[in-house]
């Protein structure tokens, strides 16, 4: 039950960032093509208001800009947000520059080959100097990271032991323990951390308080059960049974 709920979760999760990078992705585009179509007609358009625009903007394009950035925008969080929390790698980095660089390309046609006119746009050009600027930064800055990693120099990954969550080591101890008590033998081998944090600090196997009532105990009990919990180290039905045990009475 414990391994199906954790891949459901890594399934959701991998559905999250495909989805809300596709997000980031489409939003980007719907901006640069939005960008190109006003600049087709001169790079100025006005819709409404009190006064009659004498360059109406293209159908549709108000709205795709406005939700391109918004959108952009929100799928951006959403993306970020799933990837720095599952620890994967990313491409938060090259948001930022996709979409400046992007939109400083379409100043540089357009300030070389300007719709409208003879000769060269020098205010686009300026635009687009400044766009790329704006963009290849973070790409610049990322180019050591990238360098290390295709010369060999990334440091290795910690052992996959260091990786998993706190107490998942004990967890272990205690369901071997567990298991050796429901066959006859002690579950003595448990050592002093693991029965820790199989065990209240009252130190009693049943899970209950001492006979001098230990409030403390059986609260520090509840919580390092439900972080186990939380963190996958012990399933609902084991979190349940071990609750259980700390919270009844000493027999």
């Amino acid at each position: 039950m414990q391994r199906a709920g954790s891949s459901g979760r890594a399934v959701a999760g991998a559905a999250w960032i495909f989805l809300s990078l596709a997000g980031v992705s489409a939003a980007i585009t719907t901006v640069f093509l939005a960008m190109r179509a006003v600049m087709e007609i001169g790079g100025v358009c006005a819709e409404g208001g009190p006064y009659v625009p004498r360059q109406p903007c293209p159908d549709g394009v108000p709205l795709l800009m406005v939700g391109g950035i918004w959108g952009g925008m929100i799928f951006a969080f959403i993306y970020a947000w799933q990837v720095f929390k599952r620890g994967v790698p990313n491409f938060v980095w090259a948001l930022w520059p996709a979409l400046f660089l992007s939109l400083g390309w379409n100043f540089l046609e357009y300030g070389l080959d300007p719709p409208f006119g003879e000769g060269v746009a020098w205010g686009w050009l300026v635009c687009a100097v400044v766009f790329f600027v704006m963009g290849a930064g973070p790409l610049l800055g990322a180019l050591p990271v990238f360098w290390r990693a295709a010369t060999g120099q990334t440091p290795p990954l910690p052992p996959r032991q260091a990786l998993r969550p706190p107490g998942t080591a004990a967890v272990a101890r205690f369901r071997d323990a567990r298991t050796s008590r429901a066959v006859g033998t002690s579950g003595s081998d448990l050592g002093p951390a693991e029965a820790g944090a199989a065990e209240p600090r009252g130190g009693q196997p049943d899970g209950g308080q001492p006979d001098g009532g230990q409030p403390d105990d059986v609260v520090s009990a509840l919580e390092r059960l439900h972080y186990l919990h939380r963190t996958g180290g012990l399933s609902d039905d084991e979190y349940e049974a071990a609750k259980a045990r700390v919270l009844e009475a000493p027999s």
